[in-house]
């Protein structure tokens, strides 16, 4: 995704930033801080500055649109879509770095008035954009919604077949021991996570045995054809 002109002026403070580390107290702001205002500026700038205007093919739309596309293309055989998303979780709040894989919290439908100034739950603007692309609000949900293991269950088994076509999480809460794998068609990286495990055990949801409809085609003896 192209940045907009937003974006490269926002660019420019952290380069600013960076390049006055060594006058600045470390508590105030460090190279760790600087990496994660960028992390969520690629994103969508709004999350570090209130007020900006939103790109109208920035990442949200895009992928939005993305998964629209695919979900009409699938729905014959009633394709799911996974998307992973570790940053602008559910009611997201400023909590330390370490801590956001595994934020969580209600989804909101509407975002409230300090949200529409500064976006902090993406997943909710990403969901809003969806629909209005034709992707069903109730196929759609957010693994922060179940809140025990019955309901993590019960929204498994509503993606394995078909009920529940979208699936957004985080990696914490969507990465290992998640088996949604039965009609997986696609599976959308809207950020980069720390870690390269982090990106295997995402690409682990889809690409592994189980997926009936999009999994590899065998012949009567089983053998991969």
């Amino acid at each position: 995704i192209q940045p907009d002109q937003t974006l490269l002026a926002y660019m420019g403070t952290l380069s600013a930033r960076a390049d006055n580390l060594k006058n600045v107290d470390p508590h105030d702001d460090n190279m760790l801080k600087i990496a994660n205002d960028a992390r969520m500026a690629s994103l969508d700038v709004r999350m570090v500055a209130p007020g900006a205007p939103e790109n109208p093919q920035g990442k949200i739309t895009v992928a939005a649109q993305n998964v629209a596309q695919i979900y009409k293309e699938t729905t014959p055989a009633r394709g799911t879509q996974l998307v992973f998303l570790d940053i602008g979780t559910p009611k997201a709040k400023d909590k330390p770095l370490e801590d956001k894989d595994d934020e969580g919290g209600a989804a909101e439908d509407e975002l409230d008035a300090v949200e529409t100034q500064q976006l902090r739950d993406v997943y909710s603007a990403l969901r809003r954009k969806m629909v209005a692309g034709g992707v069903p609000d109730d196929e759609i949900a957010f693994i922060h919604d179940a809140k025990n293991d019955r309901q993590r269950t019960a929204l498994f088994e509503k993606v394995n077949s078909g009920q529940v076509r979208v699936l957004i999480g985080s990696t914490g809460k969507m990465g290992a021991g998640v088996n949604v794998q039965e009609r997986a068609a696609a599976l959308h990286h809207l950020d980069a996570p720390w870690r390269p495990r982090d990106i295997e055990q995402r690409e682990g949801r889809v690409i592994r045995q189980g997926n009936r409809v999009y999994g590899p085609t065998k012949d009567a003896t089983g053998k991969i054809i």
